[in-house]
């Protein structure tokens, strides 16, 4: 049984639907429409420069318990009227057309054709053969595409080209992304809707509460969940706090609110709401709250009410001396995760809010599995408006195949900075 909980934002109008897209759709192939010669990267790229993107329009939801969390909207677009259009470098380091061509097919989703690209370039294309980063670039692939034997064969002749050693093979567990590891300051953000795709984020959070002394969960970019992904953050939460581990919950105030009211259905909100509700509860040390959703839940799924058995105290990590408080909360890393879509992806609305009172302004994306191209425009925009502020933009841990295309996009060389292990 479907059943709003919030007012959802007006659908967009249908004049809206016809107006002209950008080329690159999620179907785009990389190719032009007719039997003519192939469009290059470089091409598609300049060819969105100043354009405004096209209209998001939210699919309809496959499972009528869901809640949706109200709140403002993106703080980032690419409208031409608002701030500078996509710029394109006219040089970049490290590029040539065949990994141009090849990261741009990855962004839209083509990893198969875009490791052949790089494969037959490589091989075949005197630029390709001479670029340090496309052969990174096919490391890259080979590895997510976990082709062990192939990566070996590429390293060898990595050797004989460039007479220095192959990047190493890495192996990481099913779930774990190539270049995944605990964000620096140990800092994870849930954003978008909870459902079972941010399975690999609460896995990385939780693996990195075995590692970390100091993990800080943000909810605040939650705008709703269906009740298999408020099961499965309940159930990690549950994990944490009965292992004592002082985790710092940030901003769980709006998806709380939501849960509040989806509970209000009784059973027909499913348990997963219940139980995640019961979880911020104690995480919160609301125990006159916590007491009588415990009775109702016991009620209404006819089970012994949880137990109040709430996590151990949760502080806020260390200031220097003389420091405002609300610097103490302050993550001293933006990690971006998974895959980042759109002008208004939901990671992107946090940079405009991160970089205010800092100078330097660090971003880590090796958690990243992929960045399409309108997002790395809308990330291009964003950095280009810090350094109108006079603020340093890092970006660290990028990939050799997501660097490729934020060079492409125009990102200059001088923010991607080395990390020390």
């Amino acid at each position: 049984m479907a059943f709003p909980l919030f007012p959802k934002s007006p659908g967009k109008d249908k004049a809206g639907a016809g107006r002209a897209k950008p080329e690159l759709s999620p179907r785009h192939d990389a190719r032009g429409n007719s039997g003519h010669a192939p469009v290059s990267a470089r091409e598609v790229a300049a060819s969105v420069k100043g354009r405004p993107p096209a209209p998001t329009v939210r699919p309809p939801s496959g499972d009528p318990r869901e809640i949706t969390v109200t709140g403002p909207s993106s703080l980032i677009d690419l409208s031409p009227g608002t701030q500078q259009g996509i710029e394109v470098a006219e040089a970049n380091p490290g590029l040539c057309a065949v990994l141009e061509n090849a990261a741009l097919l990855y962004a839209n989703a083509q990893a198969a054709q875009a490791r052949q690209v790089l494969e037959q370039g490589v091989a075949e294309d005197n630029d390709a053969k001479l670029s340090p980063l496309a052969w990174l670039a096919l490391f890259d692939l080979l590895q997510r595409a976990n082709d062990r034997a192939v990566f070996d064969q590429l390293a060898l002749q990595y050797v004989v080209a460039f007479e220095r050693s192959a990047p190493a093979w890495e192996e990481r567990g099913p779930q774990q992304r190539p270049g995944a590891r605990a964000s620096p300051g140990g800092y994870f953000a849930l954003t978008g809707k909870l459902s079972a795709a941010n399975a690999p984020q609460i896995e990385h959070m939780l693996l990195a509460t075995q590692k970390q002394s100091q993990v800080r969960l943000d909810l605040g970019s939650l705008t709703g969940a269906d009740d298999t992904g408020a099961k499965l953050l309940a159930t990690a939460l549950a994990q944490v706090r009965k292992r004592q581990y002082v985790l710092a919950l940030q901003h769980p105030e709006k998806i709380r609110r939501a849960l509040e009211g989806a509970v209000k259905q009784g059973r027909d909100a499913g348990e997963g709401y219940w139980m995640l509700l019961l979880e911020l509860l104690q995480w919160q040390n609301d125990r006159a709250a916590f007491e009588d959703r415990a009775v109702d839940f016991a009620v209404t799924f006819e089970l012994s009410p949880p137990s109040w058995e709430p996590p151990p105290e949760s502080h806020a990590a260390a200031a220097p001396a003389g420091a405002p408080a609300a610097e103490a909360d302050r993550p001293e890393t933006l990690a971006f995760q998974g895959t980042m879509t759109g002008s208004s992806d939901p990671q992107l609305a946090k940079f405009a809010e991160f970089r205010e009172g800092r100078s330097v302004v660090p971003i880590d994306m090796a958690a990243v599995e992929r960045v399409d191209f309108v997002c790395a425009g809308a990330l291009l925009n964003a950095i280009n408006r810090a350094e109108g502020q006079r603020k340093t933009v890092q970006i660290a841990g990028a990939s050799p195949i997501i660097r490729a295309l934020l060079l492409l996009i125009g990102i200059s060389p001088r923010h991607f900075i080395k990390t020390v292990q």
